[in-house]
């Protein structure tokens, strides 16, 4: 009842804030109106869509989920608070590509529109929700995504970045009320350090996990990922929207106080869940199904229904604004300042809304393809901040005159080897079926690299050239 109570004020809300759109800088970014409480919860909120997926590493991996999903990223978010926040807001644009126009051109643009597209793709998130609906009422898991996508796209499609984040702050509440409750009643029912180092392996409480399966080299990777932070176009969105210049900052730093209490608890509900699989207590088909089987044995109906709702909103605040995020890539990015530079903003915010349909089907696809959550977190992670990260930081940090051309080759040859590496490791598996990459090197590494050599050689060849 609880979870179909939700549903219904997201279909309210479509509703309502539709007489609030007047143009759009309301569409797009809120009217640039964010206050800071608005600004932390729809951050905190937009950035945990993918929660099975962490429950999938936690349960199978234990404490190397806090390092690899929660350390590293608080350094990145420091960095972006302290160096990237208040610049990115005072440029005053709509959407990342805008800022690689500024830095560089028009082609830049029409080719970072692309891989932000790929970043921002909800399918992760709709596969998460396509599961939880499966377990939930026993519907197909394709009926389930489809059922998922066509609730984002309706209230997303009439409200824009309103309609976002206004469910958005909603959802905030709810995701911190539901993953706090598992963790007392864990302790209260099973036991404390003395439950869990009896039922587990002692790598599932190592920070570094398993060494066989995550080496040195894994670790650092899944540490790179974190710099997706500094390519994600959620967090510029947010950043344009707030109210004014020096809001950014102190909101990004808030929200990473909440983003560790966060981490802590689904981390360590992952990890009771499977001290308590391999205790006998509770039985776990799939690890990504893990929270919903643990809360099923905690809560009672009426503890479970928040929880569960916390869950789906949890996942929800991000698929909506993934999916307008990478409409915004369609008709901001592509169509009006590739294609229709004169387009009228009704003309703009109509291809939006088409946008939306475009993504989410996008998504629906990618969805009933992968099956790991984390699988998907991964390639997609890797291929885009292999293209995005060089270019970007170069365009903030580099005083130099910046060469068009060296971001555009930097792009394409930082993530066409990614794609390759990817390609060749999972066309070789070992005995556990993990792919087996050249000289043993994960995608990002080789995908940075050259990317960072591409674009440093070719803008010297470049300022040569022009002499």
């Amino acid at each position: 009842m609880i979870i179909f109570a939700y549903f219904a004020t997201l279909f309210l809300i479509g509703f309502y804030v539709k007489r609030k759109i007047l143009g759009l800088n309301d569409y797009f970014l809120a009217g640039r109106r964010l206050t800071l409480p608005i600004f932390v919860a729809t951050l905190v909120s937009t950035w945990y869509g993918g929660l099975l997926g962490v429950g999938e590493l936690s349960f199978n991996w234990g404490l190397v989920n806090w390092l690899t999903q929660g350390f590293f990223w608080y350094i990145v978010y420091l960095f972006f608070a302290l160096f990237l926040a208040n610049r990115i807001r005072k440029s005053n644009l709509y959407t990342l590509p805008d800022q690689l126009e500024r830095f560089y051109d028009k082609k830049s643009r029409f080719l970072g529109a692309i891989f932000n597209f790929i970043m921002v793709t909800p399918a992760p998130y709709i596969l998460s929700l396509g599961f939880i609906f499966n377990i939930l009422f026993g519907w197909e898991l394709w009926i389930s995504i489809l059922v998922v996508s066509f609730i984002m796209i309706f209230y997303t499609m009439r409200g824009g970045f309103v309609g976002v984040i206004y469910t958005d702050f909603i959802q905030f509440f709810l995701m911190m009320i539901g993953v706090a409750m598992i963790i007392p009643l864990a302790i209260f029912n099973y036991g404390g350090f003395d439950f869990l180092s009896a039922n587990l392996p002692s790598t599932h409480l190592s920070l570094t996990g398993d060494p066989i399966f995550w080496p040195t080299q894994t670790i650092l990777v899944w540490g790179l990922l974190a710099f997706w932070t500094l390519a994600d176009p959620g967090f510029y969105q947010r950043c344009y929207a707030a109210k004014d210049d020096k809001l950014p900052r102190k909101g990004v730093l808030i929200a990473i106080l909440f983003w560790l209490l966060f981490d802590i608890c689904t981390t360590f509900t992952g990890i009771y869940a499977a001290a308590a699989n391999n205790a006998g207590i509770i039985q776990v088909e799939n690890a990504i199904t893990s929270y919903l089987v643990i809360a099923g044995d905690l809560l009672p109906p009426v503890l479970l229904g928040v929880f569960l709702t916390g869950l789906i909103a949890t996942i929800m605040s991000t698929v909506d604004s993934f999916t307008f995020l990478g409409a915004m890539n369609i008709s901001h990015d592509l169509y009006k300042n590739i294609f229709k530079p004169d387009t009228t903003e009704k003309k703009e915010i109509f291809v939006t809304k088409i946008g939306i349909i475009i993504t989410a089907g996008f998504a629906v696809v990618l969805a009933l393809f992968f099956d790991s959550i984390v699988a998907m977190w991964y390639t997609i992670g890797t291929i885009g901040i292999s293209a995005l990260l060089v270019p970007i930081l170069f365009g903030f940090f580099y005083k130099g005159k910046k060469s068009p051309i060296a971001s555009i080759f930097s792009m394409i040859s930082g993530s066409a080897t990614s794609l390759i590496w990817f390609i060749v490791g999972y066309l070789n598996l070992d005995q556990w079926g993990w792919p087996q990459y050249y000289f043993g090197l994960e995608p990002m590494y080789p995908g940075l690299l050259i990317s960072l050599f591409i674009f440093i050689l070719v803008t010297i060849i470049d300022k040569r050239r022009l002499k």
